[in-house]
This record gives structure tokens, C-alpha cells and sequence, in this order.
């Protein structure tokens, strides 16, 4: 899939292409932004369009036009069915983690000239996930790359790369996919009808992953605990029975098994759905079309909340669902989080 296949990140895919034919692709890039926008995707096009066999020209006369990799040549194919001996490709393991033994790995190629294309790309995924000794061995090679060799560090958390690794390499940034891309994505990719596809890429909030997590259990069960917090705050109660209700939310009932890192997930996933549900809100309060809602099953009861959560309510909520997020991937405190979320609603 070529860069002009992928939805979104206009502008990111064609400085990438320029500067691909433009020979002026730094060694070493961080492409950071959201969970399940496209950042992985966008590295394995740059992967082609490196090695393509015949990149193809942008259309005459169009501004908007980039070149792109052909998608047909055998570079192209190999790349795209992940066999490609030149595309080295990095994710977390079993733990979790990326070892320092797959960096090590993949900077020993990188020394040599690639086997059969004209450049070796490494592709890091998630790469947050790399133990710091893995960050530390690839230093030496972000700092001298070989000429023929490229890295791709995806990650959407990167402040927890180390500083020295993220100096070394220019960032860029993605932002959110739009609502139509998403519901565009989930009808010709996943086979959803029109009208379910709106409502999943509502709920994604600008991300095709979480779009499809919207009919999965552990979403159903998000939203359940975001409903019930919206119950329970839905008339206003006093200081102590707002706290003891958010303590509700971030309850993680599944025993001491789980991690500090999956309990917070889990917090963020039911933030993300009572996000949905004060953007639902707003659409009831606003008496907008109902065939927007996210939450469509939930209609009469986003109804019936929409009695307790005036215009201006809804807004402060949803604003600080935003911010509760945001600073939950920045690693703030769950519970003072949970706190200060239920002082607001």
C-alpha cells in the first residue's frame, strides 16, 4: 500500500514523497501521534517508495499530487506481503518489551549494504516498548547512520523514549484521522454497513483501532462503567459521593494480576468511552440527528441523562474527559485524576 493509498496525513505524505525523490529523507525518524492512525502504515510506504522498482509521477497539473511507489513491482509486493529480505521490521515480544537482542539484530544488517533493494529499512514498532538497553544500543547508529539504511521509530507515547534517542531523530507528528476517513476505512477494509461505520468512527475518536474495538467486550464494559458514573453524578451529588463514584470508575475488579500499565489502559478505555457519551449528549442536547450518535443502543437512556447534563455541562464534561486522557498518557497519578474528573462532571 503506497502512500497515496492511506487516508489522512496529506500534508505528512507529501513531505515524506518529496523529500523520498528529493534524496533528502533524514536516516532516522519518530513518527509519533495517536493509537491506530495510520503511523505504521505510513513507515512500510516509505518502505516501498524507497525500494520501488518504478516510482510512479505525481498527476500533471495536479498541486495536490505526490509521487508514490508503482504497488505492483516485485520490491513492492515482497514489502507488502512481509517478506521483503531489505524491510526489517521490530515489534514487542511476548513480554511486552523489545529486547536489546532484536536491536542488536537489526543494527549488525544495517552496517552491510542491502541484499537486494536500494535501501535497508528498520521499522520499530511501538517504540516505546524498547528496554533501555535497546534504546542505548542504538545510539551509535542514529548518530552515524550507514548510507543505505533508514529507521522508523513508531510509537505513540514518545516521552518514553530516552532524550538521547529522541534528539537524534526529527518527529513527526499525526494528528487524528477525520470521522468520515474512519467510517471510508471500516467500509471498504472491514466490511461494515454505512450506518454502523458512522457510529464506530464516532466512538474512535479519531482512531481506526479504537473504531473497531467499539463492539468488543472490553468497550462494552468500558462504556457500562462510564454510564453508570454518568448515573451517579447525574444530580449533582456532594464533594465525597462524586469521589466515591469515581473510585468506581477506576476500579480494576480483575484481581492483582493486573499490571499498573493495564489497569491505566483500562481507565483510559472507559475515559474514552464517557467521552462518547458527552459527545452523544451534546448531540441530544442539541436535538442534532440521531443517526450520529455513537451510542445509538443507548439512545433512550442518553435521553433521559439529557435532563441532568445541560448545554454547558455537557461541554465542561467532555472537555475534561479530553484533558483526563491526555494526562494519563503523560503518566499523572490515576486516582488524583479520577478525583479531580468527578469534581468536574
Amino acid at each position: 500500500m503506497g502512500l497515496g493509498h492511506i487516508k489522512g496525513h496529506t500534508s505528512i505524505r507529501r513531505l515524506i514523497a518529496r523529500a523520498v525523490v528529493r534524496g533528502t529523507l533524514p536516516p532516522s525518524l519518530v513518527l509519533t501521534g495517536p493509537d491506530g492512525v495510520g503511523k505504521r502504515r505510513v513507515a512500510l510506504a516509505v518502505a516501498e517508495m524507497l525500494n520501488c522498482e518504478a516510482v510512479t509521477a505525481p498527476e500533471a497539473g495536479d498541486p495536490t499530487a505526490f509521487p508514490d511507489a508503482c504497488g505492483e513491482c516485485g520490491a513492492c509486493q515482497r514489502i507488502a506481503r512481509g517478506v521483503h529480505v531489505d524491510v526489517v521490521i521490530i515489534e514487542p515480544g511476548e513480554t511486552g518489551a523489545i529486547r536489546i537482542e532484536a536491536v542488536r539484530a537489526a543494527v549488525d544488517k544495517a552496517a552491510y549494504r542491502p541484499f537486494e533493494g536500494r535501501r535497508r529499512v528498520v521499522i520499530i514498532d511501538e517504540a516505546d516498548r524498547l528496554v533501555p538497553e535497546a534504546q542505548n544500543a542504538l545510539l551509535k547508529t542514529l548518530e552515524e547512520p550507514p548510507s543505505a539504511s533508514v529507521f522508523l521509530l513508531v510509537t505513540s507515547r514518545p516521552h518514553l523514549l530516552l532524550a538521547t534517542v529522541r534528539s537524534r531523530c526529527p518527529e513527526l507528528r499525526f494528528g487524528g484521522l477525520l470521522t468520515d476517513e474512519i467510517a471510508d476505512i471500516l467500509v471498504t477494509r472491514h466490511q461494515f454497513n454505512a450506518t454502523t461505520a458512522l457510529a464506530a468512527a464516532v466512538s474512535g475518536a479519531g482512531s481506526v483501532a479504537r473504531a473497531l474495538e467499539t463492539g468488543s467486550d472490553d468497550h462494552i464494559q468500558a462504556r457500562d462503567r462510564a454510564t453508570a458514573l454518568l448515573r451517579a453524578l447525574a444530580a449533582a451529588p456532594p464533594p465525597r459521593r462524586r469521589l466515591e463514584s469515581g473510585q468506581e470508575l477506576g476500579d480494576d475488579r480483575r484481581g492483582g494480576r493486573s499490571s499498573a500499565a493495564a489497569a491505566r489502559e483500562t481507565l483510559i478505555r472507559r475515559l474514552r468511552a464517557l467521552g462518547t457519551l458527552f459527545r452523544d449528549l451534546q448531540v441530544v442536547s442539541a436535538r442534532g440527528d440521531r443517526a450520529c450518535l455513537a451510542n445509538a443502543d443507548l439512545e433512550s437512556e442518553l435521553t433521559e441523562l439529557g435532563r441532568s447534563y445541560d448545554t454547558d455541562r455537557v461541554s465542561r464534561g467532555f472537555a475534561s474527559v479530553e484533558r483526563a486522557v491526555h494526562v494519563l498518557t503523560r503518566n499523572a497519578n490515576a486516582k488524583l485524576v479520577v478525583d479531580w474528573l468527578a469534581l468536574r462532571i
